[in-house]
């Protein structure tokens, strides 16, 4: 009896969909921590070091920020969670309308008021961009592809180094697939981290827009993935 032929590996749709998230994490995380008064919407380990920092100084008003990210990233995260899994990509299509639609939210009340420096506005955007990251991380989870979570890339980066090493340690004996797509991932994130900052400087308006447009991106490519393929002609 032959062997199974092992899985061919090369990077295919889900990839661009997890760039695509992954430009409108790091996006969003500039952002908050530029013009929302140093949070982070979408990174929550960094955030939860900030609010630690900021109870630590006795900065109430900076801890109350760093709160309401957790509060928003959490209830995304549970609203994700209540989405039934009953069909896996149109789950995966709808956490990423709703996404979009709290990013399109985000993205509107920042034309009608800017980036306030307190008050129940400058919260409401914290909130608003918060809850769309937390759906995100549950779509990402969706995707499913070689633990890479699009918000946070501790563990991602984690992962990448031990590949490396035990294939390095096996002399090739294991694949580096898996490492080359999380590097991957990890650059995309980096370069999105970069462009927004440099869009803040000279065209802030792209900047906020930038995480919209990157999930409305990601949903025409789950889309497209999502029509059947049709029969090759005889």
């Amino acid at each position: 009896m032959n062997a199974k032929a092992p899985a061919l590996e090369r990077f295919d749709r889900r990839d661009l969909i997890l760039g695509l998230l992954a430009i409108a994490s790091s996006a969003t995380d500039v952002i908050a921590f530029v013009k929302l008064q140093q949070v982070f919407t979408s990174a929550m380990t960094g955030n939860t070091a900030l609010l630690g920092l900021a109870l630590g100084k006795g900065n109430l008003f900076a801890a109350i920020h760093s709160i309401v990210a957790l509060a928003g990233y959490i209830t995304g995260v549970a609203l994700g969670a209540v989405i039934p899994l009953r069909n896996a990509p149109r789950d995966l299509l709808m956490l990423l309308c709703i996404e979009a639609v709290f990013l399109g939210a985000f993205f509107a009340q920042w034309q009608v008021v800017g980036f306030p420096l307190g008050g129940a506005w400058l919260y409401s955007l914290i909130a608003t961009s918060a809850i769309g990251m937390g759906l995100q991380s549950v779509a990402a989870r969706k995707v499913n592809l070689d633990g890479i979570p699009t918000v946070v890339f501790t563990s991602t980066l984690t992962s990448l180094v031990m590949t490396l090493m035990h294939a390095g340690m096996r002399r090739g004996s294991i694949s580096i697939f898996t490492a080359k797509r999380q590097l991957l991932a990890f650059l995309v994130y980096g370069c999105g981290a970069a462009m927004t900052a440099a869009l803040l400087l000279h065209a802030i308006g792209m900047a906020i827009a930038l995480p919209l447009f990157a999930v409305a991106a990601a949903v025409l490519v789950h889309i497209r993935s999502m029509r059947p393929k049709k029969a090759c002609s005889r």
